[in-house]
């Protein structure tokens, strides 16, 4: 991946998703003015961070992408598998609408998310011109909210899976995930012998593998384009906010997706 600094920022691009027409960033938890668990780059506003540090840390995101801050279109994230497509930013005013997967074809809306250890995908259709951010934690995922995206922006926007560029971005690592045999046995219903390439068991007990997972439901519906950044969220705490690391005392890093004018 690509690391960038902009205004003592730290945040990483695709190569695969690079584009005249469209930007992308995964802004790590560097360059912010939270303290404590949330240094420093906190962008969840529902964890006891301090509401003006949290305020600062998004100004701080769309400056550095020289995006209005009044662009912006975020959701309150369910672990479900709607989506929403927009033409249009949330006005301050405007309630958050329930949600795990934001789309937009207007290069006036800039589309954010926040994470710490579930899956980011990032959609980039150069043809349609159209992009999107999918929150895929193990529920999501199991859902196959991947795939549900594709079907949303193919009847919405015409999209086709075989045009599509997605990312799949910093989250927890197969190694650093274990989970119970209640989510194992989830997955062999929904799954079923398709399980075995993204469960293991170890001494341990099991793991997950979201990063595979998600590829997997991806390709099974056509898209062919696929970039994983291979970055784990509880490995390296020095960039990202870890859930499962920090024990729930921790902040949210955020990705951004636009549209350029032309």
């Amino acid at each position: 991946m690509i690391v960038h600094i902009q205004n003592n920022l730290k945040y990483y691009s695709f190569p695969s998703l690079l584009d005249d027409h469209m930007g992308h960033g995964i802004f790590t938890r560097q360059g912010g003015v939270s303290k404590g668990m949330y240094q420093s780059l906190n962008l969840g506003g529902t964890n006891g961070d301090s509401r003006e540090a949290v305020w600062e840390n998004h100004q701080r995101v769309f400056e550095a992408i020289s995006r209005p801050f009044s662009s912006r279109f975020d959701v309150w994230q369910v672990h479900g598998k709607q989506i929403i497509c927009t033409d249009r930013p949330r006005a301050d005013h405007q309630k958050y609408l329930p949600a795990d997967g934001i789309f937009t074809d207007n290069p006036d809306v800039t589309l954010i998310m926040r994470f710490a250890d579930c899956v980011p995908l990032l959609f980039f259709d150069p043809i349609k011109r159209v992009v999107g951010i999918v929150h895929a934690g193990w529920q999501g995922t199991l859902l196959k909210i991947g795939a549900e995206a594709v079907r949303v922006i193919n009847e919405k926007y015409g999209c086709q899976p075989e045009d599509l560029k997605v990312g799949i971005g910093p989250s927890i690592c197969r190694e650093c995930y274990q989970v119970g045999k209640e989510v194992v046995s989830k997955f062999e219903t929904e799954f079923g012998d398709a399980h075995s390439a993204f469960i293991e068991k170890s001494s341990k007990g099991y793991h997950l593998d979201l990063w595979q997972a998600n590829k997997m439901i991806l390709e099974s519906v056509g898209v062919k384009s696929i970039e994983v950044s291979g970055l784990c969220t509880a490995h390296n705490l020095h960039d990202w906010f870890s859930h499962r690391a920090e024990k729930g005392k921790t902040g949210r890093f955020g990705v951004v997706m636009y549209l350029l004018p032309g």
